[in-house]
């Protein structure tokens, strides 16, 4: 993805991120850390999502991290990378626990609101999106909710997948490295910079 080669937030940084985003330590890491070394990741087209789910995935993307005074998950093409990535990077019980979770999210969608997730208002995707969230961190936790999970057993909520993924794309993006964090595209010396609260976190280079 011409969004996913040159720029990341430090690793470390980006771990600790997504783990107080979740909840839960980054799923599947280690295939996540090697991504950019392997060939084109398959396209859209070919992964096997019909154009309701793709839809689906595009506005949860932009759900997660939408679009305000910095670019949101659709400006840094998040959704081709996160489909992509769902086919690459992740093992066949883990690609069905994400399908479940698609189906989860549009049947709750059509039982609360009377129409897919794709189509739904800003305020009622933030509503439904924040619910779920919430119920994986407590599935997380061992507690019951909604979400059963039972023939994914040893797997977080599907949900969890779906928030790290979106983290990890988003900030691994060139759109997120240079637009929302602070980006230095060739390091020099050491220069002592004071931090404030509120200031953005650095982006480095990643390796070509």
């Amino acid at each position: 993805m011409a969004n996913h080669t040159h720029t990341t937030m430090d690793r470390r940084t980006l771990l600790k991120l997504i783990a107080a985003s979740t909840g839960a330590g980054l799923v599947n890491a280690p295939a996540l850390a090697v991504w950019q070394e392997q060939p084109a990741l398959v396209p859209v087209s070919k992964a096997g999502f019909d154009d309701a789910t793709v839809a689906l995935i595009t506005e949860l993307c932009e759900t997660v991290i939408p679009r305000t005074d910095t670019p949101g998950a659709k400006d840094a093409g998040v959704p081709p990378f996160f489909i992509g990535m769902i086919r690459e990077c992740y093992d066949e019980q883990q690609q069905q626990l994400f399908e479940a979770g698609f189906a989860d999210i549009e049947a709750r969608s059509k039982t609360l609101y009377g129409k897919p997730f794709a189509t739904l208002g800003t305020t009622q995707k933030n509503d439904l999106i924040t619910a779920i969230d919430a119920e994986a961190i407590a599935f997380n936790k061992g507690e019951s909710g909604q979400w059963k999970g039972e023939q994914f057993t040893g797997q977080p909520h599907y949900f969890t997948l779906m928030k790290q993924l979106i983290i990890f794309g988003f900030f691994s993006s060139k759109v997120g490295g240079t637009k929302v964090l602070r980006h230095a595209d060739v390091p020099g010396g050491y220069y002592d910079i004071p931090y404030n609260k509120g200031d953005k976190a650095w982006t480095t280079v990643w390796p070509w």
